[in-house]
């Protein structure tokens, strides 16, 4: 498995532009230890707090150690409810509302970044991606939720130009199968065509499609499977074309 970076650490290489977009949003859904400050309701149950901005915006605030909740407080005053929920990023990012007008992470720190809500789509596909290579890696060890490989819309797949039309660029394979190179996320393709493109010249046309959409596609094409995410930087994952036949039978989720 190859290792992450702490947010903390990934920001102050963004910004120095040591740092892909993609490496850095991996690193922010990877973190397992977001604070998220919460208020009990009625039920009993925990609620986000949000705050609201000199304009009156929403704005969610989340940090990343006990130290930056602190520095925070020091320099705003703020109503952080009863408690802190300790959450990770996939269901963080992938549950926020987009109503919110800024997700600031460690507001006052020195590793403090803010996102304004049209990007707050961005960071939803990010977590959705990442939810995607989990099922993936439990396809052939528990039930996996089919429906929602079928139901997710980012798939990338790169085709090349032949004669007058296009075809789907395969991945490389030691043992010589015809496989589709499928990819979840934009720093699994950049992997790809840092790779490829290393050995073979052609311009690369990336394009996006739903699972409904891709696992047709590999029924039809003379391949033998499909493999995820085949240059890394997350774990490779190759299934036969058995899998487009489940994914393709499977109810999409509610």
């Amino acid at each position: 498995m190859f290792s992450l970076l702490h947010p903390t650490k990934a920001i102050e290489r963004f910004r120095q532009g040591t740092l892909s977009e993609a490496a850095l949003f991996r690193s922010l859904m990877a973190f397992d230890g977001w604070f998220l400050p919460t208020q009990t309701d009625s039920d009993g149950a925990p609620s986000i707090v949000s705050f609201q901005s000199g304009e009156g915006r929403r704005r969610l605030l989340i940090f990343t150690d006990e130290d930056a909740i602190e520095t925070c407080l020091d320099q705003e005053s703020l109503e952080f409810g009863d408690q802190c929920l300790l959450t990770n990023g996939t269901e963080l990012f992938w549950s926020v509302e987009n109503s919110f007008a800024t997700i600031e992470i460690n507001p006052h720190s020195p590793a403090e970044m803010v996102f304004v809500s049209e990007q707050i789509p961005k960071l939803k596909q990010w977590a959705r991606s990442v939810m995607v290579e989990t099922a993936l890696s439990t396809v052939d060890v528990e039930e996996t939720p089919l429906g929602f490989l079928k139901d997710f819309d980012g798939y990338i797949v790169v085709l090349r130009k032949v004669g007058d039309g296009a075809q789907m660029v395969l991945a490389p394979d030691n043992q010589g199968r015809q496989l589709a190179a499928v990819f979840t996320a934009e720093d699994t393709l950049e992997a790809f065509l840092l790779d490829i493109l290393s050995v073979t010249e052609f311009e690369p046309l990336p394009i996006r499609l739903n699972g409904n959409k891709l696992f047709r596609q590999i029924l039809e094409m003379p391949v033998e499977g499909v493999v995820f995410n085949c240059c890394g930087p997350v774990t490779a994952r190759a299934f036969g074309k058995k899998l487009a036949e489940y994914v393709l039978s499977a109810e999409e989720p509610l």
